[in-house]
């Protein structure tokens, strides 16, 4: 099996150089930057408003770096319960948790359940709303990773929903949505405002992530091509970019387009596949290719760290050669709630029990799914009595 691993690398190691003036030649017409997809309307109008027994409101709110996050808020008119705010995952939208009609997405789930839902849309993302003065053409509209999700736009959009509301809320994150948690947790910028917290797939270490195009891009340092060639933002919906995820799983013997979700995530066991279309119009979102950096380099570190600026930056910016680790030690434990799957291929089974192990090990709450992969914690036709009705559970239980 590690031959074969070494094999694939190697060709792939191969298949990078023979590809690398047909990459320098394509982003040279695109200027270095891939364009993120708009739409016509908002989250509410396109998502919710066609099921008019649902409220939904849009809110945008700035950021102390100057982008603006889109948020909406969703509830029936006969909500009784406190707000909960969902954070999506990476290359995705806030639009992931309600791209399955009512009854099989998480946030329609919860507003039938009477809870009061926040839907976050991180920076750069489909559903928000730029930023104040940078556009997409500029270098540092992209110059951001999960220390930024984590640091500024989490606590952004808590202090959003708490001013509103103003009570505490639940919290829910899918994939990096609970990374840029467990690193807000540990550095304490959010704790005081939210009750309890579900994670769904959660991801703080990846270095048992079995996807082609994660480990291979990870191995190879193409993160670091990336940057090098100025990409400064990823995104998988261009003609480049789609030729370019195929080069990456060249070396397993596929064309990823011919697969795409089951390359990213694994093989998911319950997803809708008459619906995929409808998925794929709107789903994957660009990202920062910094963003994606950081995710290859905690797989090459084993340590869920902050960025690595290399050696001279890291001392100006934290004070030492190497970025500090986040401390896993100081979330709190006792009102958590994980959920994990064995054909998850991004929140490798492995990682999250280290996960769990740093977090103590006991304490908090856990679920594990042996049939889902990554995409059935959020589009699963069957999530509610699979999943939701736990978290709903977990809420509401005052042990």
């Amino acid at each position: 099996m590690e031959v074969c691993k070494k094999v694939h690398v190697f060709a792939l190691l191969v298949s990078t150089f023979c590809w690398h003036t047909w990459i320098v030649s394509g982003l040279s017409s695109i200027n270095g930057v891939i364009r993120s997809e708009k739409y016509q309307g908002g989250l509410c109008s396109i998502f919710v408003q066609p099921y008019s027994k649902y409220n939904c409101h849009e809110y945008s709110i700035g950021t102390s770096d100057g982008f603006k996050l889109g948020v909406q808020r969703l509830n029936i008119p006969s909500f009784s319960k406190g707000p909960v705010l969902l954070n999506h995952g990476v290359l995705s939208g806030g639009d992931s948790w309600i791209l399955n009609p009512p009854g099989e997405s998480p946030a329609f789930i919860l507003a039938d359940a009477g809870y009061d839902v926040w839907i976050g849309n991180a920076r750069t993302t489909s559903f928000s709303y730029g930023h104040e003065y940078l556009t997409e053409n500029d270098k540092a509209y992209w110059d951001w990773s999960v220390d930024e999700l984590a640091a500024i736009d989490l606590p952004t959009m808590v202090y959003l929903v708490n001013n509103i509301t103003k009570r505490n809320m639940h919290f829910i994150g899918f994939s990096q949505g609970t990374q840029a948690a467990l690193a807000a947790f540990s550095e304490g910028s959010i704790g005081d405002k939210v009750e309890k917290v579900a994670l769904l797939a959660p991801v703080a270490y990846v270095s048992h992530a079995y996807t082609p195009i994660g480990v291979a891009a990870a191995v190879l340092h193409l993160d670091k091509v990336f940057q090098d060639l100025g990409l400064h933002s990823f995104s998988t919906k261009t003609k480049t970019g789609k030729q370019y995820v195929d080069m990456i799983c060249a070396a397993a013997n596929t064309r990823c387009f011919e697969g795409l979700t089951d390359t990213f995530t694994g093989i998911n066991c319950c997803i809708n596949n008459s619906r995929r279309a409808f998925y794929e119009k709107y789903e994957t979102q660009t990202t920062s290719t910094k963003n994606l950096a950081h995710l290859a380099q905690i797989y090459r570190a084993n340590k869920f760290q902050k960025y690595d600026y290399g050696l001279l930056q890291n001392f100006i910016k934290y004070g030492s050669k190497d970025p500090p680790e986040y401390d896993l030690s100081k979330v709190p434990k006792q009102k958590l709630f994980l959920a994990a799957g064995e054909k998850d291929a991004l929140a490798n089974e492995l990682d999250v029990e280290r996960l769990k192990i740093d977090l103590g090990g006991q304490g908090f709450q856990y679920l594990y799914k042996p049939n889902y992969a990554h995409l059935d914690f959020i589009l699963a036709y069957n999530c509610k009595q699979e999943l939701y009705d736990h978290v709903i559970s977990f809420f509401e239980n005052n042990v």
